[in-house]
């Protein structure tokens, strides 16, 4: 998990994650042409798979609960998305609302997860997703850990 460097000066000087985070939305996608993308590089050669949000309404971000354990948990809501593509999950984005998740930035608030079956910052049972299929993220957390 890499926090952007947007994010990093935001909890640094301003406010919590939880705040720049509330009412973001979470990406999925394919592979990124060059592997060593972090979250202030653009997405170049990722297909995206899915956006999740709130009911699957396609407007509604996601809300964060109340931190425990240096973790913020996703609040108790339904984070849900239909696959746009077909192919394998492999890197995932919580970012602002407003913020283009594949662009290139180093003021934009995002998160950069890696995605898989096991060892990885989202698991998924299978991450090979088919398009048209609807999909619910039953828990999500980021760490707080410096």
């Amino acid at each position: 998990m890499q926090f952007s460097t947007g994010l990093a000066n935001y909890v640094a000087a301003t406010g919590s994650v939880k705040t720049a985070l509330q009412l973001g939305f979470l990406t999925l996608y394919t592979p990124p042409t060059d592997p060593n993308a972090g979250p202030d590089d653009a997405l170049t050669g990722s297909t995206l798979l899915g956006t999740f949000t709130k009911d699957n309404d396609g407007s509604t971000g996601l809300s964060w609960g109340s931190a425990v354990n240096r973790a913020l948990p996703k609040a108790v809501e339904d984070w849900m998305t239909t696959w746009a593509a077909t192919g394998v999950a492999a890197i995932a984005r919580f970012t602002a609302a407003g913020d283009d998740p594949t662009a290139a930035s180093t003021t934009s608030k995002r998160v950069q997860m890696t995605v898989g079956v096991a060892g990885a910052d989202i698991t998924m049972g299978n991450p090979s997703v088919v398009s048209g299929d609807d999909f619910t993220l039953d828990s999500a957390e980021i760490d707080i850990d410096p």
